[in-house]
């Protein structure tokens, strides 16, 4: 192949990928909103998982601004691998979509109390205090993302329904100083599903 060639195959299977990956989690979240998810519960060590999306993302993306800490590199959690790694994935991909470019995404993760808390921050345009909760629910987008930045408001409902599923909690803060951050909270203790 021509090296035009070999850049166009390139940009064909990178969105084949982005399709299937976009098909899986409308899958995701019917089988979620229908209560007909099995959850294949297992202990992961949260950093491993981490990197593990991290490397499985494409090679396009702009992994050096992206910083990971995790306060116990033994931390591990009961959870379904697959529902967690699509958490991650989704909070890392809207971090690279709505930051200024350049700028650091911080993933971090720690144990609080009977919880793990892993966060994934970015600086760049904010969520207005209205929207913080709604930016949760399937098909939603702030007005003034609609048409500045694509999307189709179905990752963070199928977010939200995850964490549900593992009795776990996500929210959001944001702050034109402070930049964004998303949160997720999973118990680390008597609380797991089967």
């Amino acid at each position: 192949m021509t090296d035009s060639q070999a850049e166009l195959v390139t940009l064909i299977d990178g969105e084949a990928a982005h399709l299937n990956e976009l098909c899986t989690r409308m899958l995701a979240t019917a089988k979620l909103n229908g209560g007909q998810v099995g959850l294949e519960m297992d202990d992961v060590n949260v950093r491993d998982l981490i990197f593990e999306v991290l490397a499985g993302r494409p090679a396009s993306m702009e992994k050096d601004r992206i910083q990971v800490t995790v306060d116990d590199p033994g931390l591990t959690v009961n959870v379904d691998r697959g529902l967690l790694a699509m958490i991650l994935a989704q909070y890392i991909d809207n971090a690279l979509k709505y930051s200024t470019p350049e700028t650091p995404i911080e993933i971090a993760a720690r144990k609080s109390h009977t919880e793990a808390l892993i966060s994934v921050h970015n600086y760049g345009s904010t969520i207005r205090i209205e929207d913080r909760e709604r930016v949760f629910d399937r098909f939603y987008r702030a007005a003034e993302m609609k048409n500045s930045v694509p999307g189709t408001g179905i990752g963070l409902s199928v977010v939200r329904k995850a964490a549900e599923a593992h009795h776990g909690h996500v929210w959001v803060i944001s702050d034109d100083k402070e930049g964004t951050t998303f949160f997720l909270s999973l118990p680390t203790g008597a609380r797991r599903t089967q």
